[in-house]
């Protein structure tokens, strides 16, 4: 029996997986990020989406492939998700070499339940307690915001032990929060990865993977 075909993802995702990708240059054939933009998005960490007028340039692009049909509110959900996952990414990548964007459609993606059950298994035999209250609080969190001011205090951690995020599938997540049927699925997709652990080399690798 085949596998149903997977759908195409919306255009506004596809804008935005350009905008993450545009973060990366090349100088003297050596992978660089766009410092400057970089830090510009961090900015929206404490503001409001469209609060930020450097941030602009980036949500812009996304917002206009949004389709008119879908109404003004659905176009302000992903103008939220992309602020806050820019200016989340922003803050992950930060002083990093390594990019910290795991890019969207790998056969497994980092989602934010994968990303914490690996900082749980790297603090195993320290301190996993404080991960798993930080993702329980994200995962049941009832809004956007607080979803995002719980994800803020897990990626320093992230960053320190060089753990990325699928960026891509997360602002389609922080899109879909507002509904609750929707929030449900997501929750358990979290849930299940978190607990997810590799039984295979061929998962293993696939865990440790990073696009670069």
């Amino acid at each position: 029996m085949t596998s149903p075909t997977s759908a195409p993802r919306p255009r506004w995702q596809d804008e935005l997986a350009a905008v993450l990708e545009n973060f990366v240059v090349h100088r003297n054939h050596v992978v660089d990020f766009d410092r400057a933009g970089l830090a510009a998005c961090r900015r929206g960490l404490s503001k409001k989406p469209m609060d930020v007028p450097a941030m602009f340039q980036y949500i812009a692009p996304v917002s206009l492939a949004v389709p008119p049909h879908w109404g003004p509110q659905a176009q302000e959900h992903v103008e939220a998700a992309v602020h806050y996952t820019l200016a989340l990414y922003a803050f992950h990548q930060q002083s990093q070499d390594q990019r910290m964007h795991h890019a969207f459609g790998n056969r497994r993606g980092t989602s934010v339940g994968r990303a914490a059950g690996r900082l749980h298994q790297a603090l195993k035999s320290t301190s996993p307690e404080g991960v798993d209250r930080r993702f329980l609080a994200a995962a049941t969190a009832d809004s956007v915001e607080e979803v995002v001011g719980h994800l803020r205090a897990l990626v320093p951690q992230l960053r320190q032990h060089a753990i990325p995020l699928d960026y891509l599938a997360l602002a389609a997540d922080l899109e879909s929060w507002p509904d609750p049927e929707r929030r449900a699925r997501i929750r358990r997709r979290w849930g299940l990865d978190y607990r997810w652990v590799p039984s295979t080399k061929e998962d293993q690798d696939d865990t440790a993977a990073t696009d670069r």
